[in-house]
């Protein structure tokens, strides 16, 4: 039977080259932002409810296995998705759906929709990770300013202008470090399953989106 592409997959496509191809240099806020975004599309157009219900697990290690495996074939059909897919038309991507069908199912996918959402969560859980990871270089420098105001301040012929600015130094320090590291008490962008399988693998996916990456880096 044929299946049919409609627009909103294409938008989950775009997020998913945005998110993916995203280098982490932003805000955590930022970062965060696009994870929201990422997820927000897929779900409005994953079709099941096991597809874009992020809290439950969706993902197991076969599927991130075949996913990173699907990567590494010489000819991609979507390779145009991972690259940016500078030209594409929506017409162009509606012609391309049986492709993308066909490639899905090679790998055990159950059809273009499954590889998506799994692709999905995977750039989700990256931006996650990213994200978290930001946060603790920042901390980390957050507490080396704030030694370094406290030892400035036992200094005993510090002068007192530089009193005042080690003093506003430290505060302004404390209460930083006391915000970064307040538990979240939001609500997971992801299950911490499928978040736990996306760090498993973090470093194969990101050798496996490499050649992607530099191809699109040439191309500009």
């Amino acid at each position: 039977m044929k299946s049919h592409l409609n627009g909103k997959w294409v938008l989950v496509g775009a997020a998913v080259v945005v998110l993916t191809l995203t280098v982490a240099c932003g805000k955590k806020s930022e970062v965060e932002e696009l994870a929201s975004l990422a997820k927000s599309v897929s779900e409005s157009a994953a079709p099941t409810s096991a597809q874009n219900d992020y809290t439950k697990a969706y993902l197991t290690e076969e599927k991130m296995q075949k996913f990173i495996e699907s990567l590494k074939e010489e000819i991609n059909p979507f390779e145009v998705l991972l690259k940016g897919g500078e030209g594409q038309s929506l017409m162009d991507l509606k012609d391309k759906i049986e492709g993308y069908n066909v490639y899905a199912k090679k790998y055990g996918f159950a059809d273009y929709s499954d590889y998506m959402a799994v692709w999905g969560r995977i750039t989700v859980g990256q931006m996650l990770i990213a994200a978290d990871e930001m946060n603790k270089s920042s901390i980390e420098w957050m507490q080396k300013s704030v030694a370094t105001a406290e030892e400035n301040l036992k200094k005993p012929d510090l002068a007192p202008e530089m009193k005042s600015m080690y003093e506003e130094q430290l505060a302004s320090g404390k209460k930083s470090l006391e915000d970064m590291q307040k538990p979240d008490t939001s609500a997971s962008s992801l299950n911490a399953d499928d978040l736990a399988l996306v760090a498993k693998f973090k470093a194969q996916i990101e050798e496996a989106t490499k050649k992607y990456k530099e191809a699109k880096t040439n191309n500009n």
